[in-house]
């Protein structure tokens, strides 16, 4: 494979991300948006005022569903693009190339020891990242979930069915999301804790056993980065970077990750 088409491969991840991130900070301020607008319902519920907001929530809700599909999309691609890139630092193999140099932080040889500790680094990151983001979502379906109930429990409010459509497909978007997250960061927490384990034990990393732990892992965290189709928050990794690569190198001296291959 020539420089030109790793410099291709580099590029196509780094945009696939950049997209899938714009979008979902769209999507995120169109969910402010149709909460705003929602609360002025709730508060004002006049025919004048639905007769100018209810066209916008409707397309402001939708717009942000089609923001959650074109996160989706470009997320995981930019996952497939970036799976090949581990896969082939971790195993000397020439299918795909870091976007940096110094993204992979370890220096254990080609291996599948080196995917291992790879997966363990991800994860670590992964878990982080996604408990400080929960928080935010969490009350963000909270929040929202008060605001449909009410509109659509006050007879007050109009329920005509478009825009109940809206407010349904927008409010099972949103919910939907946070379970992805969930899931996400309890499928990243067993991985991290299964490959951790690996180290622990000092496992052989050249034992078909062992091999297929690992391959395991590795595959189980890239399928539910994939189910999950969410960006990390690279403000939320900014604040988090230097505690946990703190932790990481730590962990590393501990787990003697660095250690000869066996």
């Amino acid at each position: 494979m020539g420089r030109s088409t790793l410099f291709c491969i580099c590029m196509s991840i780094s945009r696939n991300f950049q997209i899938a991130a714009t979008a979902e900070r769209v999507g995120s301020k169109l969910f402010l948006a149709v909460t705003a607008i929602s609360s002025v319902l709730l508060v004002f519920p006049r025919e004048e005022v639905e007769s100018w907001l209810h066209p916008l929530l409707i397309v402001a809700a939708f717009a942000a569903v089609t923001c959650s599909v074109v996160t989706m999309n470009y997320q995981t691609e930019g996952n497939r693009l970036l799976r090949a890139t581990q896969l082939s630092n971790s195993l000397g193999a020439t299918i795909g190339d870091a976007p940096r140099q110094d993204y992979f932080n370890n220096s254990v040889p080609p291996s599948f020891l080196r995917l291992a500790a790879t997966t363990l680094e991800n994860t670590l990151f992964s878990k982080e990242v996604l408990s400080r983001m929960l928080v935010t979502e969490r009350a963000k379906v909270g929040a929202y979930a008060v605001i449909l109930i009410l509109l659509l429990s006050l007879r007050w409010t109009s329920t005509s069915w478009l825009l109940l459509t809206a407010q349904t497909i927008f409010s099972a978007d949103l919910i939907l999301a946070w379970i992805r997250m969930e899931r996400f960061r309890q499928k990243t927490v067993r991985v991290h804790e299964c490959i951790r384990q690996f180290f622990l034990q000092q496992g052989d990393a050249k034992k078909p056993n062992n091999v297929a732990i690992i391959v395991a892992s590795f595959t189980d965290y890239e399928c539910a980065k994939d189910e999950a189709s969410v960006p990390l928050d690279s403000a939320v990794f900014e604040k988090l970077n230097a505690q946990v690569s703190e932790r990481w190198e730590v962990m590393k001296a501990q787990l003697q990750v660095l250690s000869p291959l066996k």
